[in-house]
């Protein structure tokens, strides 16, 4: 008897089983499946399987390079999914996000992308999410050269993974860090993590991540000058990452081991890496690879005194460059769409806020009272100065004045805690009125100044970089310390430690972040002794 044909529902359940028991979602092959679901069935799929259709079709696009697909894709899912009150659906859109925009060398998005994930995988209590964003995020940080941020953010991971029996996740937490390790120059450490990661994968019996563990040991290798090893483990990870078709990978591993065979004297073996790279890098979106493989070729074709070829391979380049230039335009439209959208959503969100506030103003008798109310409200009662909340708006709005370098102080009084012991509370509440007052005399008409909490304040000085701000660090100091404050006749000394942030005021748009910044920069101010200030640059 003849099969009878599946009817367009089974046709769709059929597919979504294969893909869901595919061993890898991040995968070139998967995507041409999802992507005929999405185009052919999209009225009959629900709102689950969109969402599902649309993550594995962006991190497709990901590993493919279509990198501006692929964030086109991830928005829509991230929409649908916070539409619909699904948290924990995009958290791996967000993640794909950030690495796109990592690709992208949009650092600023890609860490708020993979902030705001590991903000819900932690409301979620999802401690595997957790560990992997984690090892995204990491990443970031040793772009930026913090690298101690970088480690540490790799050293939870793996601590959460070791908690929750997470092998793998284990492994790839432990590549991180021996990665970490070889940038930062510690050789002997980024070894025993390497061995580490290799023992954990073949516990977890993980072939998945074998070629990846096998880069990083190859590149810890080559920082010796075994090049022999180097070559001998960049030729194993060649192999199972071009079966995955994880280009980007895939390229940078060729691009090295091109690298390593030429300081070996094998331009030949070096060439014939290139140009299997050249062969696989034709997307415009991996214009950065094509830039870095283009420049190994000009290397390498001068090392061999061939001219004319270092000659188009220079070509190859400047090609590679304007590409550079469209998918950055191209890139930067998309990641601004993203954010309007989300600034659109939160204007609305205070338009509403803004109407039920009008119902109340209305019960005040007259606008003199209103005034006043609204005074009080965003104002600390004790110091006069911004609360957190009217702080925060106030920053918002200078954030909205367009570009612009800006500085955030953070201002934190010596031992406090001894003042109130020693003098009374009401004494260290005279202290805190008079280190207001005397900061307002040290800032300009147009600076912010907000009570951050107890006896903490944070100082904002919009159209001011790093060398100003040192000044008017250093005037605020000066002018605290200059004398004691007096309370019933008694003198007070009263000094306090600054940390300063200096960052462009795209920063503002994550202002915790920023003043995450500007808090550790307060404490090495504690450290080194108090009654001092130190600066760094976001």
């Amino acid at each position: 008897m003849a099969e009878r044909p599946r009817t367009r529902r089974q046709h769709i359940d059929a597919e979504l089983a294969d893909l869901r028991s595919a061993p890898q979602v991040q995968s070139v092959a998967l995507l041409e499946r999802g992507e005929a679901l999405l185009n052919d069935y999209q009225a009959e799929l629900s709102v689950d399987e969109t969402i599902y259709l649309l993550r594995i079709c962006a991190s497709g696009s990901q590993a493919a390079g279509r990198w501006l697909e692929g964030l086109q894709l991830a928005r829509r899912g991230i929409e649908l999914a916070t539409r619909n009150h699904k948290l924990a659906e995009k958290i791996p859109l967000l993640a794909i996000t950030g690495n796109i925009h990592s690709f992208l060398r949009n650092s600023h998005l890609a860490i708020r992308a993979f902030r705001e994930a590991i903000n819900i995988a932690e409301q979620e209590q999802l401690i595997e999410d957790q560990a992997k964003l984690l090892q995204g995020l990491g990443p970031l940080y040793a772009r930026l050269e913090l690298h101690d941020l970088a480690l540490s953010t790799f050293e939870l991971a793996y601590a959460l993974a070791e908690k929750s029996a997470l092998p793998s996740i284990q492994a790839g937490a432990m590549n991180n860090i021996a990665r970490q390790h070889r940038q930062m120059g510690d050789l002997d450490q980024a070894e025993t993590r390497i061995a580490m990661a290799l023992e954990l994968a073949r516990t977890a019996n993980n072939k998945d991540l074998l070629p990846y563990l096998l880069h990083t040991r190859a590149e810890i290798a080559a920082s010796r000058g075994d090049l022999d090893a180097a070559v001998a483990d960049a030729e194993a990870a060649l192999g199972p990452l071009k079966k995955r078709k994880n280009l980007p990978v895939y390229l940078r591993v060729l691009n090295d081991s091109a690298n390593w065979l030429a300081a070996r004297g094998d331009y030949a073996g070096a060439r014939a890496r290139l140009l299997d790279a050249a062969a696989h890098a034709k997307t415009p979106s991996l214009h950065d690879l094509r830039e870095e493989l283009a420049l190994t070729r000009v290397q390498i074709e001068r090392a061999a005194k061939q001219p004319e070829a270092a000659f188009a391979a220079l070509a190859e380049y400047v090609a590679a460059r304007e590409d550079g230039k469209r998918v950055e335009l191209e890139s930067q439209r998309i990641a601004t769409q993203f954010v309007e959208e989300v600034e659109r959503n939160e204007a609305r969100g205070r338009r509403e806020s803004a109407a039920v506030n009008e119902l109340t103003l209305r019960l005040i008798e007259t606008q003199a009272e209103a005034q006043r109310i609204a005074r009080q409200v965003a104002r600390d009662p004790l110091t006069g100065a911004l609360n957190r909340a009217a702080f925060e708006t106030a920053v918002q709005r200078v954030a909205s004045r367009g570009a612009q370098p800006v500085s955030l102080l953070m201002l934190d009084i010596d031992d406090f805690g001894s003042i109130n012991h020693n003098f009374g509370h009401l004494a260290g509440d005279a202290v805190l009125g008079g280190i207001v007052e005397r900061l307002r005399q040290s800032l300009r008409t147009n600076d912010l100044l907000g009570r951050f909490g107890g006896d903490e304040f944070l100082l904002l000085c919009p159209g001011v970089g790093p060398r100003i701000a040192a000044t008017i660090a250093g005037r605020v100091l000066e002018g605290i310390g200059a004398e004691p404050v007096r309370h019933e006749g008694r003198a007070i000394p009263v000094t306090v430690s600054m940390g300063v942030a200096c960052a462009q005021s795209k920063a503002l748009e994550t202002l915790p972040y920023l003043i995450k910044r500007a808090d550790a920069a307060l404490r090495r101010a504690k450290l080194a002794g108090k009654n001092r200030v130190v600066a760094v640059r976001v």
